[in-house]
């Protein structure tokens, strides 16, 4: 008797606790998390992890090769640029750029949206009409065109780039977030809060904002791919941070001149973005689903 109760208990725990840890550790993105991870690492540390400059020229060693190709070198594994710069050490000073655009942009543009989305779906009425038409026209403008614009403004820099983007960004953080409040002040607890006289900003601090600060960091997730991708973009038009700065689109635009004879130079660059901006947007699911409880049941 005591055998088969041991057992029931052992095939009890297995189901409640084990099995769904081990579950769980299947469907975390371990792979883009590791990317990241190593993204960020080497963001922070750029300074300490390669003894060259990013911007110095050397044109006795441009255009090396990889190490395992002829002609390399493992003091340059990457190889070099056609102004002999060390490719890697210019990827490397790449990823702090592409990030700090990414972070900043989502600062400000996911900040400012998620503000007018929450004011608009509680306020309702003239505001949130007038705030959803400026979202959509903001939508409807090319940001490429837009950035372009601003370079010649105010010059190709790193807060012009954050400027255009964040600008751009605001509407689809103002829309999506519009969209949850509308749900959600339906709900009996805000018409409680109402009546036990809570202001309209205790409302949207203390208990409209919470129920959407799910929906909020998915969003944020899933946008550091398009920043990225965006901000390579512009840097390859030229209309991006300016040179010497290293950046992934402007090593990319180096590089399209030499694509039969030195591939590498675009090649690795725009391996990073894409190892980059597919990792975020894995890991961006994988967070969409863990959030949500409908689909973390299912």
């Amino acid at each position: 008797m005591s055998t088969t109760t041991d057992t029931v208990i052992r095939k009890g725990f297995l189901s409640t606790r084990v099995r769904p840890f081990t579950a769980g550790l299947r469907r975390t993105p371990i792979i883009p998390l590791a990317i990241i991870t190593l993204m960020v690492a080497t963001a922070i540390l750029a300074d300490v992890l390669t003894p060259y400059s990013p911007v110095d020229i050397s044109l006795s060693e441009r255009l090396r090769p990889p190490f395992w190709e002829t002609g390399g070198s493992l003091s340059h594994p990457l190889g070099t640029d056609p102004m002999g710069r060390d490719l890697l050490t210019r990827m490397i000073y790449g990823t702090r750029v592409s990030l700090v655009v990414a972070i900043l942009s989502l600062i400000v543009g996911g900040g400012l949206g998620a503000a007018l989305g929450l004011i608009s779906g509680y306020y309702g009425g003239r505001l949130d009409g007038f705030l959803m038409r400026a979202a959509d026209t903001t939508l409807a403008f090319p940001i490429i065109l837009f950035a372009i614009l601003l370079s010649v403004v105010l010059g190709g820099s790193l807060p012009t780039v954050v400027i255009a983007v964040a600008l751009i960004l605001w509407a689809r953080y103002a829309r999506v977030i519009r969209g949850e409040v509308l749900s959600v002040k339906e709900r009996d607890f805000i018409a409680q809060a109402r009546i036990a006289g809570s202001s309209s900003a205790r409302i949207i601090l203390r208990h409209l904002f919470p129920n959407v600060l799910n929906t909020l960091v998915v969003l944020l997730s899933l946008q550091v791919g398009w920043v990225i991708i965006v901000e390579a973009s512009l840097s390859f038009l030229g209309a991006g941070i300016p040179p010497p700065t290293p950046t992934w689109g402007s090593m990319i635009a180096e590089g399209r001149d030499y694509i039969a004879s030195a591939w590498w130079v675009s090649f690795f660059p725009g391996l990073a973005i894409l190892a980059t901006v597919l990792s975020f947007n894995l890991f961006g699911d994988w967070l969409r689903d863990a959030l949500d409880p409908k689909l973390r049941q299912m």
